[in-house]
């Protein structure tokens, strides 16, 4: 059994130390995608302090985006409330309001933190939608139980790499 187990060791050794081609991107075009959200830029906009971020990478190739967001004073302590979704929107200006794109469940009580998500598969952008994201046409909302249609927005910017 011992002669049997070593074989297998130095032969997945050996596997694992064969020399590989050059590493590639298998990737398309890279974009870094960012905004800067506020409850001022809600059409019509919510008088009070409640900030947040998006900074992610879009790989326009793999259809893949990944970002984190965080909040700051979405409301007071006083007046709990809860994170209910992450939604984007578009295609629209940063005065007018777009169609849901995508809706992204989570939940958070937290009055000011961050979260990591992604977008890829079946919950990716389509050919149409992948477009007017990267002209900047579309933007995020952090939505919650007071506030279901949005308590903060960002209009979204592509950058490519």
């Amino acid at each position: 059994m011992k002669i049997l187990t070593t074989i297998f060791i130095v032969s997945a050794i050996a596997v694992a130390c064969t020399k590989g081609g050059k590493q590639e991107r298998i990737g398309g075009d890279q974009y870094t995608i960012t905004s800067t959200a506020s409850s001022k830029q809600m059409v019509p906009a919510i008088d009070n302090t409640s900030t947040g971020t998006f900074t992610g990478f879009y790989d326009e190739r793999s259809n893949i985006l990944s970002f984190t967001i965080t909040w700051n004073d979405l409301w007071q302590t006083t007046s709990n409330d809860t994170i209910t979704s992450v939604n984007f929107y578009g295609p629209a200006g940063a005065a007018t309001n777009g169609a849901l794109v995508r809706s992204l469940p989570f939940i958070s009580t937290n009055n000011a933190a961050s979260a990591n998500f992604g977008l890829a598969g079946i919950r990716g952008f389509t050919i149409s939608e992948q477009a007017d994201f990267l002209e900047g046409a579309y933007y995020f909302t952090i939505n919650t139980k007071k506030y279901p249609n949005g308590i903060i927005r960002g209009q979204l910017e592509a950058i490519k790499q």
